[in-house]
Order: C-alpha cells, then structure tokens, then sequence
C-alpha cells in the first residue's frame, strides 16, 4: 500500500467571480514509503495548492487525499492531525521564523502537538543536528544565522514533528550553488538515516534528475507525465511543449552525440560526469 495517495483531487479559487480559477484537475498519483518524489511544472501549474492538499491545509474539493490507505480529511480532527503526519516547508522558509531563540521555532510544531518539554528538548537537539545547525546556535535569535543556518532552521522545525512524510516547496530557491549543494546533501543524508519519504517540489530539472526516485510533471492543474528521471527526461520535446527542459548536463551529452560522439544519454549529474570522465580519458589515450 502507498503510504500517501491522491485519488482524483481538484480544487479551484475565486468560485463565481471574475477571477475563479482551476488551480488543480483530476489529479491522481501515489508515493511509496522511502521514496523521493519530484514534483515539477511551470510557475500557475498547481504544485504549492496540490502540497497543501496532501498535508490537509487545503481539503480536496473533488476527490480524496488517502495516508496510510486513510482519508485524511474524514474528519476535522484527522485533517489536523495530518499536517504534523505529513511536514510541508514552504517556500523560503526562513520568511516564516519568529522565535526569540532558534531553539523555540524549531519547538513551535512540537509544542503544538502537545508533547512533554522533555521529548519537545530532544526533538530540536535531534531536528538541530539532522539539518547541521551548530547547537550553539540554538540559544541565539535565528534572525541572527546566516541564510543558509536561517533556512536549516525553519528545515529542522518541519523535521522535529518528525512526520511520516516530509514535503520541501522549493528548498533551493535563492541559495548560492554552494548553499544548494547544503541543502540538497541534508535532504540526502536525511532519507538514508532516517528512510523518510520526501516530496520536493522544484523548478530545477537539475535537482529532480538527481535527487528524485520519481518525477511527477504538472500543467495546468494536471498531471501530464510522471515516471523516473531517465523516463520523464529522455522525451524533451514533450517537455518543451508544456514550457519547462531536461536538465543542462543531458542537453551537453545530447550536443557531444550530435557531433558525431557516440554516447549514452545521460540523465543525471553523475551520469553525465561519467560520460565525459570516459570521454576525457579516451582522449588522454589516443
């Protein structure tokens, strides 16, 4: 059984006014638990209003969001409850701190959930050192770290709820390549240790071929593909028909072939490395 399902889920805004929109269709998919899941689509596609129908900040007003095989929105109670079971960060999270300490915005959810000070304590120390935010920096005003230490932080409030399934709106929107990179390791690091199930919605082909077990492209409101990396990648011309590209480094080995290279296609960062890695030393040896 999937551990989180969407089965035929739609909601609009603007109902009989000027402005009504459509904002998800009919859309239909699942997520394994463990999986990594990209979401992908051109900015208006529906990715941030179909997140928050998965965690039950927005209730589906056609179809069911299933946890665990349950509907999630059976009841107000079992909605609530699903939004510590299923942790969404949103987009530039660090927006949202507030807390006199980083340790009291990372306990915000915690608390909420009614937990002992004593299990609230050792979720953030616990969240704090998964994210990699010095324990030190606990004790001092997060609009006091660094960009990166400010988003790991807001990261590390999700995570101390420890929910069953953890969603990323963007997590690498406004970083430095080095920055990215941080971020896209915890994400990693925090699947191995832990086996999480993670949804990533980007705008970075890039991210989703690397990070992504599955990719799941939106348009308009509907799902118009969904597969692997290598699936949803080896077809750009379907791609660029609804307005998004493969990532740069399958598009670099598609130009080499192009020339006359014979190559394989490449559909992740290190796959492409190993191409050229190949390539390279062929050259050395001639």
């Amino acid at each position: 059984m999937p551990i989180l399902e969407a089965k035929g889920i739609s909601f609009g805004y603007g109902h009989h006014t000027p402005f009504e929109k459509q904002a998800v269709r009919n859309v239909s998919f699942s997520v394994e638990k463990g999986e990594c899941l990209a979401v992908i689509g051109h900015t208006g596609s529906g990715k941030s209003t179909l997140m928050q129908m998965l965690n039950g900040l927005l209730k589906p007003e056609e179809g069911q969001v299933l946890l665990n095989g349950e509907d999630i929105n059976r009841s107000k109670k079992t909605a609530a409850a699903a939004r510590f079971r299923v942790g969404l960060c949103f987009q530039y999270p660090e927006y949202q701190l507030f807390g006199e300490t980083s340790a009291e915005d990372i306990a915000f959810g915690p608390k909420n959930m009614g937990l002992a000070a004593d299990e609230i304590r050792r979720r953030v120390k616990d969240a704090a050192s998964i994210v990699g935010l010095p324990e030190e920096k606990l004790s001092v005003s997060p609009f006091d770290l660094s960009g990166g230490q400010k988003r790991r932080c807001a990261i590390a409030g999700v995570i101390a709820m420890e929910p069953e399934i953890l969603i990323l709106d963007e997590p690498i929107a406004g970083l430095d390549p080095a920055g990215r990179e941080e971020i896209l390791d915890l994400i990693r690091r925090y699947r191995a240790e832990n086996g999480a199930t993670v949804i990533i919605v980007t705008h970075s082909m890039e991210t989703a071929a690397e990070i992504a077990d599955r990719v799941l492209v939106l348009d308009r409101g509907s799902v118009a593909l969904t597969g692997t990396p290598a699936e949803i990648f080896s077809d750009p011309e379907k791609l660029n028909s609804i307005g998004l590209d493969v990532p740069s480094f399958t598009r670099i080995i598609a130009a080499i072939r192009k020339a006359g290279v014979p190559v394989e296609d490449a559909y992740t960062l290190s796959a492409a490395a190993d191409v050229l890695s190949s390539l390279w030393k062929g050259g050395r040896a001639t």
